[in-house]
């Protein structure tokens, strides 16, 4: 009887969760770097897509032992026998707070796009991506970046 009764509720939610999809998400994983992204750990996504118009984004969770107000990342993608580098500078500020302000979380998300309008190739797609964040002072990069807890990826159909 009782697993009659959570039977139900079960399709209901499991209906609701497949409804809510967004179709435009082609792609969507995450990995855990525990607090600190060491400068020789390059992070590696790999996906099979068809041929398609893409965004290709970086998603970035932070918090408070974050020490920069920006960030530089090298991102390579591999499809087919072609490869595009690219080195990408974020800042973190928007239109209507700056990076320093008082927030409501210590963990701050950030979508970085990499490749905007971006064509694919059917296949498998490898996205690897590494920071290269660095003092002022210094030419050699951070060994570890404190205060990352996540990066992931996104790739969604690109809106013309």
């Amino acid at each position: 009887m009782i697993k009659q009764k959570l039977y139900i509720p079960f399709i209901l939610v499991l209906i609701l969760l497949i409804s809510c999809k967004d179709e435009n998400i082609l792609y969507l994983d995450f990995q855990n770097l525990n607090g600190n992204w060491h400068k020789n750990n390059e992070i590696e996504f790999n996906f099979e897509s068809s041929e398609s118009l893409v965004d290709i984004s970086v998603i970035l969770r932070t918090d408070n032992l974050y020490p920069f107000s920006n960030i530089f990342l090298i991102s390579s993608i591999k499809n087919g026998n072609r490869i595009f580098f690219d080195t990408i500078s974020y800042t973190f500020e928007n239109d209507t707070k700056k990076w320093y302000d008082a927030q409501m979380s210590s963990i701050k998300n950030s979508k970085i796009s990499v490749k905007k309008h971006f064509k694919i190739d059917s296949g498998l797609i490898n996205f690897k991506v590494k920071h290269a964040i660095r003092y002022l002072d210094s030419i050699m990069p951070q060994t570890k970046l404190d205060g990352i807890l996540d990066i992931g990826l996104i790739v969604e159909k690109s809106n013309k």
